[in-house]
């Protein structure tokens, strides 16, 4: 991994290149979207277009709670726990949480998760198997927090959400039979802005190290300039039209000019010491270069990472072969990490 960050830099610079020219960026039509996406995905560009809404939010609520919890494959191999954890400070709610434990495995690493949504949805059960499949593959405890949505609940309500159970779990970690001092986190869309989010602010507390991040597809910025945003500003599923509208949610304004730093990952003045980090960008996706520009800024700045673009695939959606790449990089970093402390 650690050979091929000029590799992954270069990528990601040749992607990026074409968001330099904001001036030729044109929206895409539905046939071009289409055109970009690979034959699963392609008739997708043709569906229905419809705005963020605080109604179709509640709705798309209501329909997730009444949905079952899902049989796991893999529960021979992988035990499953409920837990309260308390919130990071006085006046904050208890923070649900399902811990997924490897079995027959002592002195476990510790994987944080935080779910997508667009910050304002989302419920533990949506990355329910693959949480049980990192546990089972790299060894971890992976811990899925369930945190306060917007816009009930603004910035940085998730992140402190987040932060609390990140120092819950290193403090508890001889009862999770877990060990301490390998703990990383990682998220998908907006549950990766959450985890980017919390490094950030256990560097600012100079708290306990973190191994390192997994952002799958994350909302970097909010800058709708971006080549990716502008060409995919009006297509079905998570549009660029879609990001100011989400955003001002989450954080409880329309100002997208002064947001506050490290509200989310890309939004800060400082990319150094930060842990390595395993990115994922999708092809067909508004945030891909908003991401991809985020991982140049790490590289620049000497953090190790390990990039990887989907071309052709839409926000939200990878190829089958991510799975054993994602466990190989964390069961490396893992492994170094720990032999370096």
């Amino acid at each position: 991994m650690k050979n091929t960050a000029i590799t992954f830099l270069l990528l990601a610079i040749s992607i990026a290149a074409v968001a330099q020219h904001k001036g030729e960026v044109k929206e895409l039509t539905a046939q071009e979207v289409s055109d970009r996406l690979i034959e699963t995905y392609a008739p997708l560009a043709f569906s229905p277009i419809s705005p963020i809404t605080l109604e179709q939010i509640k709705l798309l609520r209501a329909q997730e709670r009444a949905m079952p919890i899902p049989v796991l494959t893999n529960s021979d191999s992988v035990d499953v726990d409920y837990v309260n954890i308390p919130g990071l400070l006085e006046n904050d709610p208890p923070i649900p949480v399902r811990i997924y434990k490897p079995k027959g495995v002592d002195s476990a690493s510790i994987f944080l998760w935080f779910h997508g949504g667009g910050f304002v949805q989302g419920t533990l059960n949506w990355d329910h198997q693959s949480c049980a499949n990192i546990a089972q593959h790299t060894k971890s405890i992976v811990i899925s927090v369930d945190y306060r949505l917007s816009p009930e609940s603004t910035y940085p309500a998730a992140v402190n959400d987040g932060y609390s159970v990140f120092l819950w779990s290193i403090a508890n970690a001889k009862k999770l039979k877990a060990n301490p001092k390998k703990i990383a986190v990682g998220g998908g869309s907006a549950g990766a802005s959450i985890a980017g989010s919390l490094v950030l602010m256990n560097r600012e507390k100079s708290g306990p190290p973190i191994s390192f991040q997994v952002l799958f597809f994350p909302a970097a910025d909010v800058d709708l300039s971006r080549a990716s945003v502008k060409e995919l500003w009006n297509i079905p599923g998570i549009k660029g039209a879609d990001i100011p509208v989400l955003f001002e949610m989450y954080v409880g304004n329309s100002d997208l000019k002064n947001v506050p730093e490290n509200i989310l990952p890309g939004i800060t003045s400082n990319f150094k010491n930060i842990p390595a980090t395993y990115l994922v960008t999708c092809g067909v996706d508004p945030l891909r270069d908003g991401a991809l520009a985020y991982g140049i800024k790490l590289i620049q700045s000497g953090i190790p990472v390990e990039l990887h673009n989907y071309p052709g695939y839409p926000h939200g959606a990878l190829p089958n072969r991510m799975y054993p790449e994602l466990y190989s990089f964390m069961n490396e970093y893992f492994k170094d990490y720990y032999q370096k402390l």
